[in-house]
């Protein structure tokens, strides 16, 4: 695809980048812009799923913005008031993606674009639905949540792994306590990577901030939920989490619910039956 790099400072003056696409020609969907929000430690430029979906959508007559939010990649440096900062997935509070979603509607807003899709993936489909739930904005007309990962830890503390979830939190509480909250740690649960002490805590701790199921009713544009058959029976993230979304879709006329037939958390060989999920509930709603 051809497009061109572009920027965006937050309300909080947080510089982030992506790359837009903008579709030869309108199409009939209800939507004439998305932007594609990357999983935890991803970037704009990585994700051969959101790849897939941007050109789907371009030959849809949907312009697309494949963006960075400030938890790009494990660590990154940005700027931020003005300073030099060091962001990304192991030390970000996820709260703050409402304001990095906020920055990308006001770009594409500014350049003519009225209807605005959010497309996300695992963290970055959790950071979609965060961003309507709690600051919500009139030009979202729909999101689409793909593998929206289940953040409880009640849930974590029940599962075969939990006995390794509960030694890193332990581990990450104490540091926290100590002082030691901005020092990095390997975790191996529930993905394997490195964060900080208190943004493990915040993420994953007992007040369940970013369980989407306790909130998701907060949201008033159309949301596809799609989850992958394999990963919904494999991993401890997606416990029990089939018939919890069904009952959602089932309560909320917002609210699409799919499974995609053997898919894994990355829809490896099953992009096209996404695609053309994704294709098909975009001609529902106006």
């Amino acid at each position: 695809m051809k497009g061109e790099l572009i920027w965006t400072t937050t309300s909080d003056r947080t510089r982030l980048h992506g790359f837009f696409v903008e579709a030869h020609q309108r199409g009939d969907d209800a939507v004439d812009a998305a932007i594609l929000l990357h999983g935890l430690a991803g970037n704009f430029y990585s994700s051969g799923l959101l790849n897939h979906l941007a050109r789907v959508l371009v030959g849809r007559g949907i312009s697309v913005l494949l963006a960075n939010s400030r938890g790009h990649d494990i660590l990154n440096l940005s700027t931020q008031m003005g300073r030099s900062v060091t962001l990304g997935a192991a030390n970000e509070d996820v709260a703050e993606c409402r304001f990095d979603l906020a920055g990308w509607v006001q770009v594409l807003t500014a350049a003519g674009h009225e209807r605005i899709l959010l497309v996300g993936h695992s963290l970055g489909a959790i950071k979609a639905m965060y961003s309507q739930a709690f600051l919500p904005d009139p030009r979202v007309a729909g999101i689409a949540a793909l593998s929206a990962t289940r953040l409880n830890y009640d849930l974590f503390m029940s599962t075969a792994a939990s006995q390794k979830f509960a030694e890193i939190f332990r581990q990450a509480s104490e540091w926290t306590k100590a002082g030691r909250g901005a020092d990095l740690m390997r975790v191996e649960f529930p993905f394997p990577t490195w964060m900080t002490a208190e943004s493990y805590v915040s993420k994953y701790g007992p007040e369940n901030r970013f369980d989407w199921t306790s909130w998701v009713g907060r949201i008033s544009p159309p949301v596809l939920l799609t989850f992958g058959e394999r990963e919904l029976a494999e991993h401890p993230a997606f416990r029990g989490l089939e018939p919890v979304a069904r009952e959602i879709a089932q309560a909320q006329s917002n609210i699409q619910f799919e499974v995609i037939p053997n898919a894994d958390h990355f829809y490896i060989g099953c992009l096209e039956p996404l695609s053309a999920t994704l294709e098909k509930w975009l001609v529902t709603f106006g």
